[in-house]
Parts: structure tokens; C-alpha cells; sequence
């Protein structure tokens, strides 16, 4: 079953977020590992108490695969860049629709 990862921030820090965009793309697989569906820097709160401007979301065959890429060494070797770049951040693992 597939499974997406849901990513939402206000990008505070651009040239510091920016070194995170050159490592993230390769750490999380992108086009490989899994695939980017949306980057959307105007993201639109419609409902709860906070959200960011910037909304991504990855899809990945599974859960699994989506767990073991965001564990990776690779991968948390960059995300603390982006944790430091942005605020109102929050990310969600999800199952898709069979």
C-alpha cells in the first residue's frame, strides 16, 4: 500500500533552507526511493491552530520504505538544516488508497 509523507513549514532562513533542498532531494531517493507529488510554497490553512506556508509531499511504496529512507544516516544527516530553517513545522506519515 502506498504511504505519503506530509511536510508543512514557514521557511524563516532561505540560504539555509536552501542547503537543505541540495541534500534532501538525494538523501530521501527522490525519483527512486519515492516520488514528490506536491511542493507548494502557498499553502493555505483551512482548519487547526497552525500551518506553514510550505507544504510537501513525498510518496513512497510503504510505510516501511518511507520509515527506513527518513531514518537513514543520509536523510538525518540534512534534516536537522531544515528543523533550524523553518518553523510551524509538523510532518505526518500517512496510508494512501490501495
Amino acid at each position: 500500500m502506498p504511504a505519503y509523507l506530509i511536510v508543512n513549514y514557514t521557511v524563516n532562513d532561505a540560504e539555509k533552507y536552501g542547503e537543505y533542498q541540495a541534500g534532501a532531494g538525494p538523501a530521501l531517493g527522490i525519483g527512486s526511493d519515492c516520488e514528490l507529488v506536491v511542493f507548494d510554497t502557498e499553502s493555505e490553512r483551512l482548519e487547526g491552530d497552525t500551518a506553514g506556508h510550505q507544504t510537501v509531499i513525498l510518496k513512497f511504496e510503504s510505510k516501511e520504505k518511507a520509515k527506513e529512507v527518513y531514518e537513514s544516516g543520509a536523510y538525518q544527516g540534512v534534516v536537522g538544516t531544515r528543523l533550524g530553517a523553518t518553523s510551524n513545522h509538523f510532518a505526518v506519515l500517512v496510508n494512501g488508497v490501495g
